[in-house]
């Protein structure tokens, strides 16, 4: 099996995460007790000792191998409308997916928090974090969503689907900027009011000395 295929396939084990993931984010709607209750639910499906070691694997299986097949075929790449959109949103969401991952084993493995619903909220709980995390969280949703429509867009092609590759390409582009904004929306406290848990002060505070929310 190629690379290319390998990246194809794992990406479909990673897509059931983050349905689950972009679900427990959407939860936060109804509030930060629903957000944890629902993300507390799907942690059994994934946050256990045989389906984690092999999330995080695919995890690192998919960047390593996204890293390797954009710089193979950048040149070619930026040449094409479809292969300039393709290769920008996934550096944009390597990127993203980088500092995720590094971000959550400080939190969680370093400094013992979990991280459930304050962990995203904390870093949007106001300046100077806001400045940086407000366009990290948009703009890496919607890379991801971006992505992901290149990926289905190419499979309807070859299936000589080209209209329905198009509107599946913008549909999932749409739908994305809609989750990206509501996800937002939802951290920043625009629908209720959030409180940050001492811990998740002090958790900034080693960022930014005497911070307050």
């Amino acid at each position: 099996m190629s690379l290319r295929k390998i990246h194809r396939w794992n990406a479909l084990f990673l897509g059931s995460f983050i349905l689950l993931h972009m679900a427990t984010h959407l939860s936060g709607l109804w509030g930060i007790e629903v957000y944890n209750a629902v993300q507390k639910t799907l942690r059994l499906l994934y946050r256990n000792p045989i389906v984690e070691p092999l999330l995080a694997a695919s995890v690192l299986v998919q960047m390593g191998l996204g890293l390797w097949l954009l710089l193979q075929g950048l040149r070619r790449r930026l040449r094409s409308k479809w292969g300039r959109v393709q290769a920008i949103s996934g550096m944009v969401f390597l990127f993203f997916l980088t500092e995720h991952m590094l971000a959550f084993v400080l939190a969680r493995w370093v400094n013992g928090l979990d991280t459930n619903f304050y962990w995203p909220a904390s870093v949007m709980s106001g300046p100077p974090f806001i400045w940086y995390f407000v366009p990290y969280y948009f703009f890496g949703v919607v890379a991801l969503f971006i992505h992901m429509g290149c990926g289905f867009r190419l499979g309807l092609l070859r299936r000589g689907r080209k209209r329905a590759a198009i509107n599946v390409f913008w549909g999932t582009t749409i739908a994305g900027g809609l989750i990206a904004g509501l996800i937002v929306l939802t951290l920043l406290g625009v629908f209720y009011r959030i409180e940050l848990p001492g811990a998740w002060v002090a958790y900034l505070r080693q960022f930014v000395a005497g911070y307050t929310p």
